[in-house]
């Protein structure tokens, strides 16, 4: 009756069932690896497991010997390795990815939407963001028609320039950078802002008037 089960029953439901779960499970460990360690470690790391699984294959493929116990001993080893890791970096947690991001965008910085790095036209009416979550200036004037408008920041953080009667936020960037564009204005009074959440209620908020 027992071989019975086993060779109705558990090899053709639990064993295929079994290898599912330690996959998901292998898996699952070794991204919460990945994406715990920086980078060039996770290639790293990468490169070396995929070492270890080619290893195993060619022990197995070129040393009939190697009993199927000793193989079964040395990818269990190999799968409880992984998930210990796996817990130890999901316990640390990920690594900041907007990090890395940053640093690989960092030769971007103080350009325009073309890609070209952005020029301050002498007749620009500029805007600067400044530390502290401010702007440089509060009043601002600019003439009425085509009118060259420039984003510059140099605050730590990243902030945004809007103006409802334009649509909302028309230029942004991070520390360092400078967007410019050119806008029709009409004379009258305009709000000029900073959308990151928190910093319109922080002071980033202020008045240009177009004549």
């Amino acid at each position: 009756m027992k071989q019975d089960f086993r060779d109705r029953a558990f090899l053709p439901v639990m064993l295929p069932l079994g290898a599912v779960i330690c996959i998901l499970v292998f898996a699952f460990a070794l991204s919460r690896v990945l994406l715990a360690v920086p980078q060039m470690v996770s290639t790293f790391t990468a490169l070396l497991l995929a070492g270890y699984v080619l290893l195993v294959a060619a022990l197995a493929a070129t040393r009939t010997r190697i009993t199927g116990r000793a193989l079964g001993v040395g990818l269990f080893v190999g799968l409880v390795g992984i998930v210990a890791a796996g817990a130890v970096s999901a316990s640390a947690g990920m690594r900041e990815l907007h990090e890395e991001e940053a640093a690989a965008e960092g030769t971007e910085g103080a350009e325009g939407t073309d890609g070209v790095a952005a020029e301050i036209p002498p007749d620009a009416v500029v805007f600067t963001a400044v530390p502290t979550i401010s702007w440089a200036e509060t009043e601002k004037t600019a003439p009425a028609g085509e009118t060259t408008i420039a984003y510059t920041n140099e605050d730590t953080l990243p902030h945004s320039l809007a103006i409802d009667e334009l649509g909302g936020v028309i230029l942004e960037g991070g520390p360092g950078e400078t967007a410019v564009d050119t806008f029709t204005l009409e004379p009258g009074t305009y709000t000029y802002w900073c959308d990151i959440p928190g910093h319109r209620q922080a002071g980033m908020e202020g008045t240009l008037t177009v004549q």
